[in-house]
This record gives C-alpha cells, sequence and structure tokens, in this order.
C-alpha cells in the first residue's frame, strides 16, 4: 500500500444510492480474514478476481452490478475511466493529488492509491472445504440449453437472392479503378488521376484543361483525405445525385428503424472552405465530368456500364453531407440493405430530371427485354422506388425474391407477411405477425385475391392472441373461417372460466355468435342480473351489450334481463356506465314494458375521485407493522381482489386480498413476467448463470417449461407473446409462447456491455459501458420497435436514474441541519428541489425507485422507512408511506401500483381513486 497523500477535504469520500459497482474494499479494521474470504466467497462469480492488501481485501466484479451502496456488503469501488477503481465520486482536482495506482481510497479523510503488483492474488476455493463431499460425475447441461437464434428476420442482399442473374464485375475494374481504399485518393490502378484519358494520341487543348483541372482537383483529395466521400465501400456507388439527400449503397449492416442521421460536421466545414479557396468550383467540374460520362453511356445504350456507374436518386435515406470525389464504379449490379445514410452530390433539378428519364427509359427497355433482375436493380437502388420494385416481382410472381428484399428493406409488417406467405414461408411470415402484432392489416391484403393463404394466417391469428390469454379476441379473429368455428368454441369455454368479469363478457359473444346455446346460462345471467350480487362483473357485460353492432332476440333478452340491475348500481355510482350507454342498451333490449316502467335517466354524479397522480395533496398511509408468515419474493395483482405472489422455491400461489392462499403452482418463483391480459405469468427462477422460464396459464392452471436461457436484464411485463430480454450483450425479443423461444427482434455490437436497463409500458432504456464513456440507448417498444435516441452521458457526480420521460434523470438526496431530505433533480432544463420529511432518528439510506409517471423515494431511518411518491413534473409528492425497515420492491399495473417486500407485506394503491389496500401472507 503506498504511502497515504497529504490530507484532502474530500467531498465525497464514498458512493451512495443506487449504482452500477465494479468491486468492493473489504477493511481489515472491520473483517478478519476469515470473514473477508466468507464475503468474497459469497459474491463470487466465474470470472471474479480478488487480492489481499495489509489493511484490506479488494474484490473485483466479473462485470458492472446494479447495487446499492449502503447495503453492498464492503466499500463499493466503481471504475472510473482508464484511471482505475475508486471508493468515492472524487473532482477532478482530488484525483489531480493522487499517486499511481489501481485502487483509490479514501481513509480517514486521506486519499491512499493500491497497486495490484504490491498484493497477493486470492484463490477463494482454497477455503471451501470438499473433504466431506461425496463426488460423482456431473451431467453436461450446455448441451440441453438451447441458446435463442438471432437472424430468422433479417432479409437476404439481392445477390444472394437473384444468384447469377446479375453479371459479374468486368475485367477493365482492375484497370479502371483501384480498390475502395485507393479511390478515396482519387487515382487508378495505373498511378494516373482517374480525369485523365487512356488514349495515346496528342491531348487536345480542352483535354489538356480537363486533366490540369483533375490534378488539382487530385491534389485537393490528397492534401484533404476525408474528402473522398466518407469512404463507401466497394460495389457501392459512393454517393446519391440527390438535393442534400442520399442512399447508402454499401454492402455494411444497417441497422432497421434507426433515427435519422446527422450529417458529418467535417463535410460542412470543408464546404466552406472549398467555397472560399474556390476549389469548389474543381469539385463541381469534376462531378460534372463523372455525369456527362454517365450521360453518355446511356445515350450509347451501353446499359451494362452505365448501371454500374450510375447514381441513386430520390432516396429516402439520411445524408452524412456534400461527397467531395467522383462517385466509384460498381463492382456488380447488387441492392443495398436498409436506409442507410452516405455522401449525396446536389447535381440540381435539371440534372436529377434528366437521370431520372434515363432511368425509367431504362427500366423499360430492361422490362421488354425480359431481364427482370436488371429491372429490380434500377427500380429499386437507381430509382428508390422500392415499393414499385416489390410489385414488379410480385407481378411476375418472384414471391420468394420479393419477401427476402422487403425483409433486407424493413419495409411495413403486413407487406413483409404477404409476400412470405405467398412464397411459402408460412413459419417466418407468423413470426414477423407476433412481432409486430401485425395479423389483422396482413389477413386484409391477403383476403384480396389470396383467400387460402388468408385463412391459414387467420387460424394462426386465432391461436396467437388465445397464447396472450385475449380469448374473446381470438374467436372474433376465426369465426369468418366455418372450418375454425369449432376451435372458436373452445375459446369461448376458457374465457368462461377465467373469472368473474371475463365470464361475464363471454355471455355476450355467446349471445351473438352462438344464441341457440344461451338458455344453458340461464342461472348465470339470473345472478347477474341480482342487484346484491357483485356490481363489476354485471358493468363489463353492461359495457359490451352497449358496443354490439347486431342483435338477435338472445341479445334483447339478456339486456333486458340485466338493466333494471345496471340502472340500480348506477344510481348507487356503483358502476361508470354513462346516459348514451344506457340509452343503447334500452334501444337494444326492445321490451315495451321495460321502456314504460324505467323512469327518465337522471344519472348521479359520481363522487369526486382522488386520483394518485393528477391530485393536489400528499396520501398518507402505512404498511402492516407485523411480517407476514411467508417470504414473499414477488407479486402482482389479477384482479377480482387476487394477487399472484412468488415464493422462491416454494413455488408460486394465487391470494386473495386478505393473503389467504386460494392456488399452489409447483415451480420455482423468484419474479413474475405478466401478460398485459392478466391471464398468462412467466415464473422466473435464477439458475446460476442461466434463468429457468415456466409459463403460466392461470385460469386453467397450466404449467408449461420454457427451459432456461441467460439472462441479464428483462421486463416484467409482455403481450404474452413478445418478451423484452437482454442476454449474452445483445438486446432481444423473443417468443416467450413457445418453448423454442425463437428471436423476434435484436441488436448487438452495442459497443459495451448492458450494465443498466428499465422496461416501461411504452419504452425502454439500456444503459450500456463503452470504452470511454457510458451511452444510453432508448427504444419505443409499441407500435413498432424504433430507437429513438443514442445519447452519451456526461458523469457529474450525481447519481442518474432512467425514466421514460426523460431517458436519465440526474438526481441528489442531500440532509439538511434541521433533518429534513431535499430531493433535488433536473427535469429537463428546470432543475427542481423537493423537501421531503425522513423517518424518525438518524437516517441510514435512501434510494430512487423509476415509476411510469414519477418516481418512489425511500429514506431508511434507525427502527423504519418513509416511502415518498414523487410526482417530478410538478415538483411535489403524491403519498407519504411509513413502512418497516425491510428490502422494498415495487410494481406498476395498469391500475395502480404495488409497494411489497421480503417480509411478506404488501400494499396495494389504486391509481384512480387513490385506494389503499394492505396485507400480509398467510
Amino acid at each position: 500500500m503506498t504511502e497515504p497523500t497529504a490530507r484532502a477535504n474530500v467531498r465525497y469520500p464514498i458512493w451512495r444510492g443506487r449504482q452500477t459497482v465494479d468491486g468492493l474494499w473489504l477493511a481489515a479494521d472491520w473483517l478478519s480474514p476469515e470473514q473477508r474470504s466468507e464475503r468474497i466467497l459469497h459474491e463470487w462469480m466465474p470470472g471474479c478476481r480478488a487480492w489481499r492488501f495489509e489493511h484490506g481485501d479488494v474484490l473485483c466484479f466479473e462485470a458492472p452490478r446494479m447495487l446499492q451502496c449502503e447495503f453492498a456488503g464492503g466499500t463499493p469501488l466503481r471504475q472510473v475511466g482508464a484511471q482505475g477503481l475508486y471508493a468515492g465520486p472524487l473532482t477532478a482536482e482530488e484525483r489531480a493529488t493522487l499517486e499511481a495506482g489501481d485502487v483509490h481510497l479514501v481513509i480517514g479523510g486521506q486519499l491512499q492509491a493500491l497497486q495490484f503488483a504490491k498484493a497477493q492474488a486470492l484463490d477463494p476455493s482454497l477455503v471451501i472445504d470438499i473433504d466431506d463431499y461425496a463426488l460423482h460425475d456431473t451431467y453436461d447441461g450446455r448441451r440441453s440449453l438451447a441458446l435463442p437464434k438471432a437472424g430468422r428476420l433479417t432479409g437476404k442482399p439481392l445477390r444472394d437472392v437473384l444468384g447469377d442473374k446479375i453479371p459479374p464485375p468486368s475485367q477493365e475494374r482492375e484497370a479502371f479503378l483501384r480498390d475502395a481504399a485507393a479511390r478515396g485518393a482519387g487515382r487508378d490502378a495505373s498511378g494516373k488521376s482517374v480525369g485523365e484519358g487512356f488514349s495515346s494520341a496528342k491531348p487536345s487543348l480542352r483535354e489538356r484543361a480537363v486533366g490540369t483541372r483533375d490534378r488539382m482537383a487530385d491534389w485537393l483529395l490528397q492534401r484533404f483525405p476525408g474528402l473522398s466521400g466518407g469512404g463507401a465501400p466497394a460495389g457501392g456507388g459512393g454517393g446519391a445525385a440527390n438535393s442534400g439527400r442520399g442512399v447508402g449503397t454499401g454492402g455494411g449492416s444497417v441497422r432497421p428503424r434507426n433515427p435519422s442521421i446527422v450529417p458529418q460536421r467535417w463535410r460542412d466545414m470543408l464546404v466552406r472552405f472549398a467555397i472560399a479557396s474556390r476549389a469548389s468550383r474543381l469539385i463541381g467540374m469534376r462531378h460534372g465530368a463523372y455525369l456527362r460520362r454517365l450521360m453518355e453511356q446511356f445515350d450509347r445504350g451501353d446499359l451494362n456500364e452505365a448501371l454500374r456507374n450510375a447514381l441513386p436518386i430520390d432516396g429516402s435515406g439520411d445524408s452524412l453531407g456534400q461527397a467531395f470525389s467522383a462517385p466509384g464504379r460498381r463492382d456488380s449490379l447488387r441492392l443495398s440493405q436498409g436506409n442507410g445514410a452516405a455522401p449525396s452530390i446536389d447535381f440540381g433539378d435539371s440534372a436529377r430530371d434528366r437521370l431520372r428519364k434515363l432511368y425509367r427509359n431504362a427500366f423499360e427497355q430492361l422490362d421488354r427485354q425480359g431481364k427482370i433482375d436488371e429491372a429490380v436493380f434500377v427500380l429499386a437502388e437507381l430509382l428508390s422506388a422500392r415499393n414499385e420494385a416489390l410489385d414488379y416481382l410480385v407481378k411476375h410472381e418472384r414471391f420468394a425474391q420479393a419477401a427476402e428484399l422487403a425483409l433486407s428493406w424493413d419495409m411495413a409488417p403486413d407487406l413483409i407477411i404477404r409476400l412470405l406467405m405467398l412464397a411459402g414461408d408460412r413459419e417466418r411470415a407468423v413470426l414477423v405477425a407476433r412481432r409486430d402484432n401485425a395479423f389483422a392489416a396482413a389477413v386484409a391484403l391477403l383476403e384480396n385475391g389470396h383467400p387460402q393463404q388468408a385463412r391459414q394466417l387467420r387460424g394462426e391469428w386465432g391461436q396467437a392472441l388465445a397464447e396472450q390469454g385475449l380469448w374473446l379476441a381470438a374467436v372474433d379473429a376465426v369465426w369468418p373461417d366455418p372450418q375454425a368455428r369449432e376451435q372458436a368454441g373452445r375459446w369461448l369455454l376458457a374465457a368462461e372460466a377465467a373469472g368473474a368479469e371475463l365470464s361475464a363478457r363471454a355471455l355476450v359473444q355467446r349471445a351473438s355468435l352462438l344464441p341457440d346455446t344461451v338458455h344453458h346460462y340461464a342461472e348465470r345471467i339470473a345472478r347477474l342480473a341480482d342487484p346484491a350480487s357483485p356490481a363489476a362483473p354485471r358493468e363489463a357485460l353492461g359495457r359490451d351489450l352497449a358496443e354490439v353492432k347486431q342483435t338477435n332476440p338472445a341479445l334483447r333478452a339478456l339486456a333486458a334481463q340485466v338493466l333494471p340491475a345496471l340502472a340500480a348500481d348506477r344510481a348507487a355510482c356503483a358502476n361508470d356506465i354513462e346516459r348514451v350507454q344506457f340509452e343503447r342498451l334500452r334501444k337494444l333490449a326492445d321490451d315495451p314494458w321495460l321502456n314504460a316502467d324505467l323512469p327518465g335517466w337522471s344519472l348521479p354524479t359520481p363522487p369526486g375521485r382522488r386520483r394518485l397522480w393528477e391530485t393536489t395533496g400528499a396520501l398518507n398511509a402505512s404498511a402492516p407493522d407485523a411480517p407476514g408468515l411467508q417470504s414473499l419474493h414477488d407479486v402482482a395483482a389479477l384482479g377480482d381482489g387476487r394477487y399472484l405472489v412468488a415464493l422462491g422455491e416454494a413455488g408460486a400461489a394465487v391470494v386473495d386480498r386478505g393473503g389467504r392462499r386460494v392456488r399452489s403452482y409447483a415451480v420455482p418463483a423468484y419474479r413474475f413476467v405478466m401478460s398485459h391480459s392478466g391471464q398468462i405469468a412467466l415464473a422466473i427462477a435464477r439458475r446460476d448463470s442461466v434463468s429457468r422460464i415456466a409459463r403460466l396459464d392461470l385460469p386453467h392452471h397450466d404449467i408449461t417449461d420454457l427451459g432456461a436461457m441467460p439472462l441479464q436484464f428483462f421486463a416484467d411485463r409482455f403481450d404474452g407473446i413478445a418478451w423484452s430480454v437482454v442476454s449474452g450483450e445483445r438486446i432481444m425479443v423473443v417468443d416467450a409462447a413457445r418453448a423454442s423461444l425463437d428471436v423476434l427482434w435484436s441488436v448487438g455490437d452495442l459497443g459495451g456491455p448492458v450494465i443498466a436497463a428499465e422496461f416501461f409500458p411504452i419504452e425502454e432504456s439500456f444503459l450500456v459501458r463503452g470504452d470511454r464513456e457510458q451511452v444510453l440507448w432508448r427504444y419505443r417498444n409499441a407500435p413498432q420497435r424504433r430507437l429513438l435516441s443514442r445519447d452519451p452521458i456526461v458523469e457529474d457526480g450525481r447519481f442518474r436514474q432512467l425514466h421514460p420521460a426523460m431517458g436519465v434523470l440526474p438526481l441528489q438526496l442531500t440532509q439538511d441541519d434541521d433533518g429534513a431530505v431535499r430531493f433535488a433533480y433536473t427535469w429537463g432544463t428546470r432543475d427542481f428541489q423537493i423537501r421531503l420529511s425522513p423517518p424518525s432518528g438518524e437516517l441510514s439510506g435512501h434510494g430512487v425507485i423509476p415509476l411510469t409517471q414519477g418516481c418512489l423515494v425511500w429514506l431508511r431511518g434507525d427502527r423504519a422507512m418513509r416511502l415518498h411518491l414523487v410526482r417530478p413534473l410538478h415538483a411535489d409528492v403524491a403519498a407519504s408511506i411509513d413502512w418497516p425497515s425491510a428490502a422494498l420492491r415495487t410494481r406498476e399495473y395498469e391500475g395502480g401500483v404495488l409497494l411489497f417486500d421480503h417480509q411478506g407485506r404488501v400494499m396495494d394503491i389504486a391509481s384512480d381513486t387513490s385506494k389503499v389496500r394492505t396485507f400480509t401472507l398467510l
């Protein structure tokens, strides 16, 4: 250990709050060698490293871990750039006083540096006593662990689609141009500048002027290599003849659905330089010469060579800025993939119109000659008419080629699905439809001319909806197909067994589709029509009845029977049915006796509701003091006063609002992933480096084992099929309705590991640790997944919380002299501060949990905690809650927020009414 530096006034000696931690310092003053070894062994994972110094041990994690610093089990250490591990957020001035070292600590107000070279490396396996254990051969589980495979929904480039139809590069290409790197210098393979002629005859004055001009342009390109146009890869056109817009023609991969590309700044700077130095005239003449040669090739009818040199126009991609060199010749007539960015050349409207006419004439000529592949190249690559190119392929019944190109270009999902179905690739068509929930639009496209494929896809649509727990929607999806009605009847029975409200709604669908069977449900209808029965199922039935489009005797009788009870509920403010809905029900019933008995609608005004996130003033509540009888790992609201609880190795269970068990599921459960319908859940159980995943069909009490996969982070909600996860440094969406866990969408090559992730209803945020900085990736996940932004995060000593509205919410918690806690944060461009009341006693910990409409700030005292639900946009507190000291977690659902702890306490706060319900597990 180095000698301590001079005593420094360190403002923040340790990390606080929830942070990404790279290691721990275990001080010898606190822990004996045996205790330190035990703690290292407890935290050890493959890839960890440990060293022993004179005054303590250092444990380096295999990857950054998100920890609450106050409960980390040691002094948290974070990697700061390439300067080593730090025990606190030191300022630049404080770091400047440090000696060189691998670990930097603040002990007794003194800055100290440690070097691994002077420490003893530790092997934690040596402290494990295995003498009394029997050793057996182990089974290699890797053979049974099928990791999801990505890439099934990526298209193929045109060369792979068309095979040998596109002619290979000509032999004179080697004499005309260098490879892509040499083209950046503006010279051909013989060392001549591109503008020089190949004739041995004495050049004319004009030719000498052109040669001199091009040599000057070449000098400019050599003097400033970046002018060559961004290094377009070989085979690309190197630019686009657009007005400030370009389509990339290289073969590099382009991640679909990216936001607009910002033009390269250096190009704007060089444009100004070229104008100021009059070099822009040379560049313009060089571009003009290239354009003249191109048009001459078209005029001579040399289409093969003209197309290899032609420039894309009318592109929809983003431009990197002005191109300075002449575009290069294509190696082959292959199409680009995606809407990438490239340098652009502004030839003016007249030249672009001329090129458009030449390209259109070339397309018509190739079409007459039956050269379909070359004609597609002109449409898609040169005219940027990709939809027309796909229609042209469909016209010639080249469905497979059209489908591959549509996938490659990331076209509309319904179009991709239609082409895949026509190509006979039903499996991938269904994967795309499940990924983007695009069944309805695709079925509508196929029904016009392709009824067989439409019927097949309609059946897959119904199956997907049933897997999501949306049985009534599944019935509606397949009912137009008479052959699928038997299956629809089974789904209708499944809905009738899936809870009181869904069962009541299923009666409306039965009366509409199977009116002859309604008399078998007379007893159930009579219970619903009884005003003394629960109002919620009756309200659900009434709302669905008010929306029916066609009528029949069964629907009229059902409306007449339940309408008086619905009116009584409304008079008692037990439902929120509106006057217009009551009028529809009255007309649907069409009962003259009922009309005579019903008074005029005089609906009472419902009592004012205290909405949690909108009403001014803080709600006050308290959790039960006594813990539950069982440990609780996760909880989710199911409706009807029921909750799904995770009990670890003891399995999962459904409990009522009193915490009493109603049903058990014999599957290990530590975390839940809930479907939007509330009918399907995934039970997650961590098993070393992988997580076991089981799918629970809650209404029918079925358990399906989906296997195991590595999970770094995952969303706690999904639509019943598409589930967002982070696995193996990839962001993925997997099909969690099938044991194969097919990858529906993925992004890799993030520039580093994902160290934090938050999944919100319509947005997902991922914090990636790069070589130099942390980068925040934000995706919008509805209706189609798209990248919103990718921004670097500048560290300034403040803790940052991922938030759906702001991406990253900088915040800080400090305590005033009077004991009050000041919560400071930056919302947009404004700074806010809120004073929060702490719990009794000395403050020993704090943290922030993000929520969709705000955040929860928890403050830990000596014996208890105080929780504050904060509305950041209004800079006030929505609720203050007293809670016993315990590890707290939250879960949001459509109707409210759940708070719970490991000791079995649960609090459910309704968002619409701020009603609080608490219970403990029994």
